[in-house]
């Protein structure tokens, strides 16, 4: 089991001890039963040093990252240390939860190049909320816009990057109202009026959509969901280069190139798989649409 490096003094508010590996399986049991979750690329996965695991998010954001992260933690033995948005730390009780119970980190170049400095594995989302508040038509798009601080991260540590995929959860949920809708109806457009939409939610992309699960309830069909490890990256040769911006930008496209093909792999995976549960076919099945 990869140990992170000793730290100074200084470093010691990220220090994490995670719950036993016996808590986590008895835990992750019934989202293990009711998802199904399949992994691949997990077994050949070479852990021998810290890496940085770069990863889509899907609508909502509730059903990525730690199927994956505590499969890594069981059979692997590493501890993946997420970085958080600061909108999470802004919650009582869901910040020191995050915290203290899932070693989540408030995102920040300062706090990536403590952990780094440690030796700890990270998990980053590059597309962020934008991926979490999906629009209707946009399942397992991208959406990074021109972020590649975190590129630049691991150029200047030298930190391999990881592309993990994750398919799945876009069909647990049926989008009912994407924020276009919002911002039509006469609250929205209040919003707009005032600048709120814009200075606030970014004319749409921080508004959550309105989704719809089993039934008419927004608890998640119980779908498959899939887990992939893509192609190891490596950086250490553009080590020198962390700063240049025409160097993150190349790593930047390896990195999605291998994310998306990936997803697409799984998708596939996904649509060729035939799960004969009928409860799970009965959980599953979209409630047809009214014309």
């Amino acid at each position: 089991m990869p140990v992170p490096k000793k730290t100074h003094k200084a470093d010691d508010k990220f220090s994490f001890h995670p719950p036993s590996k016996a808590f986590v399986r008895t835990f992750m049991a019934p989202f293990k039963f009711y998802f199904a979750p399949q992994f691949y690329g997990l077994k050949e996965l070479d852990v021998s040093k810290p890496a940085m695991y770069v990863t889509n998010h899907n609508v909502l954001g509730v059903l990525d990252g730690y199927p994956f992260a505590t499969e890594l933690y069981l059979r692997k033995g590493i501890l993946l240390r997420a970085l958080a948005d600061s909108n999470h730390f802004m919650i009582p009780v869901w910040k020191d939860l995050i915290q203290e119970r899932l070693g989540v980190v408030e995102a920040s170049r300062a706090n990536c190049h403590a952990l780094m400095k440690r030796g700890d594995s990270i998990v980053v989302y590059p597309g962020g909320t934008r991926e979490i508040c999906r629009k209707k038509g946009e399942k397992y798009e991208l959406k990074w816009k021109d972020r590649k601080g975190f590129v630049r991260m691991a150029l200047e540590h030298g930190y391999d990057i990881i592309p993990v995929a994750a398919v799945g959860a876009e069909e647990a949920f049926t989008i009912v109202q994407d924020a276009n809708d919002f911002l039509k109806t006469p609250f929205g457009k209040f919003l707009t009026f005032i600048g709120v939409s814009k200075s606030v939610f970014k004319n749409g992309d921080l508004i959550p959509p309105v989704v719809r699960g089993v039934g008419d309830t927004i608890f998640p069909r119980p779908v498959k969901l899939y887990f992939s490890f893509g192609k190891r990256i490596s950086t250490k040769r553009y080590k020198k280069q962390f700063d240049d911006e025409a160097t993150q930008e190349m790593i930047k496209q390896k990195v999605q190139e291998e994310l998306l093909s990936e997803i697409h792999r799984l998708d596939a995976i996904r649509n060729n798989d035939r799960d004969r549960s009928k409860w799970r076919r009965l959980l599953s099945m979209k409630k047809p649409k009214v014309e």
